[in-house]
């Protein structure tokens, strides 16, 4: 059975985390591999390096990122730039 390319699923949001500097030393610092992510989710969205497009958080839910482990940002392990969840998609209830 062939698979037709006219099934593809609905895209996945792609957003672009915010580029900070170094964090301090107590941070809580991602740093995945070289082609891999910080986080493998469940959820449909997927951030990615605000330099150099790097996939950083794979298909993450909002449980994922602001209700699992902790973290206060994530080094890209292609271009190495530090990497934070942007402001907007932190919901403070």
């Amino acid at each position: 059975m062939r698979f037709h390319s006219n099934m593809k699923a609905a895209p996945m949001p792609q957003k672009d985390m915010r580029l900070i500097s170094k964090p301090p030393a107590d941070a809580i610092v991602l740093e995945p591999a070289q082609g891999t992510s910080a986080i493998d989710g469940q959820g449909d969205t997927t951030y990615r390096c605000g330099s150099c497009k790097t996939r950083l958080l794979s298909n993450v839910s909002h449980m994922d990122v602001f209700h699992g482990e902790p973290f206060d940002a994530v080094k890209c392990p292609k271009c190495g730039r530090y990497n934070a969840v942007p402001d907007e998609d932190h919901h403070h209830h």
